[in-house]
This record gives structure tokens, C-alpha cells and sequence, in this order.
């Protein structure tokens, strides 16, 4: 993947594909058993992308549906000098999936990946009956964790189309003038966050903090978000909140919550502040930080600050008021810590 920011969009090899939407792309397990969404042929069968993010000798071989007529991947549309090429590498390769909330959502991509014009006959490793569309080595390959799926993708006209390819060339070789495609390509490139290939334990992480919270809210006698939608209304309403807060303080600030292990970077005068956000049904006296937010928070070069909405009411799906509470500076001690479980790696 060309990673140089500044580079023009043009000069970048991209291709978006849509895939049904599954954990782990590494075949077919009980509660992740078939790909949902992504094109007729996933209601009554196993989708060919189930084995989209699945190792094998340090690659990842990729399956998407090209459109019927002329069952291959325009590669001219990728870069115009491939015209004759059956095949072209150092491509960018975004899934996209469908998502119940934001309609379709970045869910990982292929970066420096090889593409064929044509199917290939069979792919190395499972499943063997389905030949692959693009390749790539393993460590270059991004597979996002569920809670940072949400850099959504338009969809229909001006958007990604009705097929399961989306070009970032018009069929005359001229750049597409879309937005989107850019926004997703800064996503991509100030990406942080956690890569379940490399790291699948980073994908309970939020579960893991999630049963931590209700444990703290039972033991106060407080009610607590039983499902992803109450615990996405938490995570909003204190957002919104410490949001409105850092804007009467002067700050510019951007949400970058699905890109790096913090939620707010807060600018003024030429100094960033880096936010964690925390909405509570509880007291707030204790917290749950992932592995990842405390990594960040005990950088020294990091500047800090820690926002918590604490007593948030929540009902009927819908979280309202709360007292806030910041830590600015927040110089987290480790001694204040207290760790909930481990891995260990044998």
C-alpha cells in the first residue's frame, strides 16, 4: 500500500469491493457459521469470502463477486496503463461490508495486493474449490475489530453503486471527483487502532471492558447497558458532551475513536490534547480502560486529558444527563491500576 500522505489520488492504485459482513473472515465457526449481506449468493449458500482474512503461508487470498456480464476486475479502471495487463500489484484493496446502523462500513483491506483481471483456477489452502481476485502478504493486511467499523461508505448514485466493485478511475481513465473515496483514504492512512489478524484478542477487548462496567454498576445497584445498542448510547451521549465541553474551551476538535486509542485530539494555539471518554451509570470513583487506552495515556510524550460522564440515566435505549468529571492534565498511575485478566502467550 502507498502509505506517503500528501500523495495524490491519482496517483494511488484503489480498489473497493463489497463482501458480507462477518467477524473474522477465517471460515466458517459457530456464531460466525456465513457471511450476511454482500450479494444474493450469501442467503442460501457459504459466501466465497468467508475465507477473505484467513493465513496461509504469511498470505491472504481474497474472493469478491465482479459483475456477472463480464465475471473480471476492469484493471484499466484501477491504473489506465494496465489495459493489457492481466493482472496488476501494489493495488489497495478496501472491504466494504454491509452494517445494520451505518448502512455499509469499511471492515479491513489488502494493502500492496496483487489483483487478477481473471479469477485464478484455485487458491492456495481453503477453500480449494474457489480460485482468489487479489493476494496479499499477511503484513500488510488490515482486519479492523467490530467497534472500529464504522467509517461508513456511501451507498447508490455518487456513492458505491449497485455492484460489488467500486473503481476509482471512470470508464474514460479520468479520477473519480467523489469525496468519499478520499475520506476513506485518509481513514485508512491515520488508521491506529487494533488489527485482529494480527492480534485476535484485541477483538474482546470491548466485550471484556463491557462485562467489567456492568460488574462495577451491579455492586453499586445501578442499571447498566445490557446491549451494543444501550452501550453505544452511553458512548454518544458522553461524547456529545465532552465534545460541547472542549469547544467552549477554544479547542478544535476532531472525533477519532475508530483511528487511534483515544477518542478526542483537541487543538489550540499548536498544542494537541489527546481525550479519553468514558460514560458511566455509576459514581464514576472507577473506570475501565482497555489495554490500549492505558499504553497511549502512559506515553510521556502524550498530553492527556480524561473525561468522564458519570450517572448517566439510561432508558429505553436512550442515555440522558449525567455530572462530568475531568482529569486535565491526566497522567495516569499505574499504581491505580488494577488488572482484570491477561494473555499468555506460550
Amino acid at each position: 500500500m502507498v502509505t506517503a500522505r500528501g500523495r495524490r489520488l491519482q496517483l494511488r492504485r484503489v480498489l473497493f469491493v463489497r463482501v458480507g459482513r462477518m467477524h473474522n473472515y477465517n471460515g466458517p465457526v459457530p456464531g460466525d457459521e456465513r457471511p450476511v449481506g454482500g450479494g444474493r449468493y450469501n442467503k442460501n449458500k457459504i459466501g466465497h469470502e468467508v475465507y477473505n482474512f484467513r493465513k496461509t503461508k504469511g498470505r491472504l487470498y481474497g474472493y469478491f463477486q465482479p459483475p456477472k456480464r463480464s465475471r473480471a476486475v476492469a484493471l484499466e479502471r484501477i491504473d489506465p496503463n494496465a489495459a493489457d495487463a492481466d493482472k496488476l500489484n501494489n493495488v489497495l484493496v478496501v472491504y466494504v461490508a454491509p452494517d445494520a446502523e451505518s448502512g455499509q462500513v469499511i471492515v479491513g483491506w489488502y494493502g500492496d495486493a496483487e489483483v487478477l483481471r481473471k479469477q485464478a483456477a484455485r487458491s492456495p489452502g481453503k477453500p480449494r474449490r474457489f480460485g482468489h481476485f487479489c493476494s496479499a502478504l499477511q503484513a500488510r493486511c488490515f482486519l479492523l475489530p467490530d467497534e472500529n467499523r464504522n467509517h461508513q461508505i456511501p451507498f447508490g448514485k455518487g456513492g458505491m453503486g449497485q455492484s460489488n466493485i467500486c473503481y476509482s478511475l471512470d470508464a474514460d481513465g479520468a479520477t473519480k471527483r467523489v469525496s468519499w473515496i478520499q475520506r476513506a483514504l485518509k481513514f485508512i492512512d491515520d488508521y491506529r487502532g487494533s488489527n485482529i489478524l494480527a492480534k485476535p484478542e484485541a477483538a474482546a477487548e470491548r466485550e471484556s471492558a463491557a462485562a467489567a462496567e456492568k460488574a462495577l454498576a451491579r455492586s453499586q445497584g445501578q442499571g447498566f447497558a445490557r446491549t451494543p445498542q444501550e452501550r453505544r448510547a452511553l458512548e454518544d451521549h458522553a461524547m456529545s458532551v465532552a465534545k460541547r465541553y472542549f469547544r467552549q474551551k477554544r479547542f478544535h476538535v476532531e472525533d477519532v475513536s475508530s483511528r487511534y486509542p483515544y477518542d478526542l485530539r483537541c487543538t489550540r494555539a499548536r498544542k494537541e490534547l489527546h481525550v479519553e471518554v468514558k460514560g458511566t451509570t455509576t459514581d464514576g470513583n472507577l473506570v475501565v480502560l482497555t489495554n490500549n487506552e492505558v499504553k497511549h495515556a502512559c506515553r510521556p510524550h502524550n498530553s492527556c486529558a480524561l473525561f468522564i460522564l458519570h450517572s448517566i440515566r439510561l432508558k429505553d435505549r436512550r442515555a440522558s444527563g449525567g455530572k462530568q468529571r475531568i482529569l486535565h492534565p491526566w497522567r495516569l498511575q499505574k499504581r491505580k491500576l488494577t488488572p482484570v485478566s491477561y494473555t499468555y502467550r506460550l
